[in-house]
C-alpha cells in the first residue's frame, strides 16, 4: 500500500502518524508529492488531486483522512477508533472538530495570501472568529481527550500544531494554557517528531 502525502499537509501528518502509532511502517509506504503539479500517480488514485491518498492491492483507493485511518485503524487489533458506543462517536467528534480547525486555518491563509487591495475584511474576520471559536471549544472538552491516546487527541494535537505553521501570530499557548501542555506532550512522542512539517 502506498499513502500520498505532502510535507505540510495537517490531514496527510494525521494519518502518517497513526501509522507510526500503530507500528505499521512496513505495511504502508509514504509517498511525498506535490499535489499542485498533478502528479499522474496521485491523481490516478485520487480524482480530487488532493492528499492524503492511500492505494491498496486489489481494492479501490482511498480518500480523506477520516476514511483513511478509518482504513488503517482495521490493520490491527490496536483500536484508536472505539469500534461502537458513546466513546466511538466521541472520538470521531474530537475528530471532526480538529479537522474544522484545520480548514479554518487553511481558509485564513488563502485570504491573506491574496494581495492586499483584493483580501476581503469579511472571509479574514470570518476565519479568525471561526478560530476561536473553536479554541474555545477544544478548551472547553478539554477533559474529554486531554490525557487521552486515540485519533480524536491525536487530531486536535495535529491541528493546533497546523496553528502554529500557518498562523504563528496567534498566541493560542498563552490564551490556553491547558492546551499548550496537550500539544507539548504529543511533540514528545516519536510519531508528532517523526512527521513535523518544514518550517513556512
Amino acid at each position: 500500500m502506498k499513502l500520498f502525502v505532502s510535507p505540510t499537509s495537517p490531514y496527510a501528518r494525521k494519518c502518517r502518524a497513526l501509522i507510526i502509532e500503530k507500528s505499521l511502517e512496513h505495511k504502508i509506504e509514504v509517498i511525498e508529492c506535490d499535489p499542485r503539479s498533478d502528479p499522474a500517480e496521485l491523481l490516478d488514485a485520487n480524482p480530487l488531486g488532493k492528499v492524503p491518498a492511500l492505494t491498496r492491492e486489489g481494492a479501490p483507493a482511498l480518500m480523506d483522512s477520516p476514511l483513511i485511518c478509518e482504513f488503517i485503524d482495521s490493520l490491527d487489533d490496536e483500536n484508536w477508533i472505539p469500534k461502537r458506543g458513546a466513546s466511538r462517536i466521541l472520538v470521531l467528534r474530537q475528530q471532526a472538530l480538529a479537522d474544522g480547525l484545520i480548514d479554518l486555518t487553511i481558509g485564513r491563509r488563502i485570504e491573506m495570501q491574496r494581495e492586499a487591495d483584493k483580501q476581503w475584511d469579511y472571509w479574514s474576520e470570518r476565519w479568525e472568529r471561526g478560530i476561536r471559536r473553536t479554541l474555545d471549544a477544544l478548551y472547553a472538552d478539554r477533559g474529554q481527550y486531554e490525557r487521552s491516546v486515540d485519533l480524536g487527541a491525536l487530531s486536535v494535537a495535529v491541528a493546533l500544531f497546523y496553528l502554529d505553521l500557518r498562523y504563528p501570530e496567534l498566541d493560542w499557548r498563552g490564551d490556553y494554557p491547558e492546551l499548550g501542555e496537550f500539544a507539548e506532550r504529543w511533540d514528545q512522542r516519536a510519531s508528532f517528531e517523526q512527521t513535523r512539517p518544514p518550517a513556512a
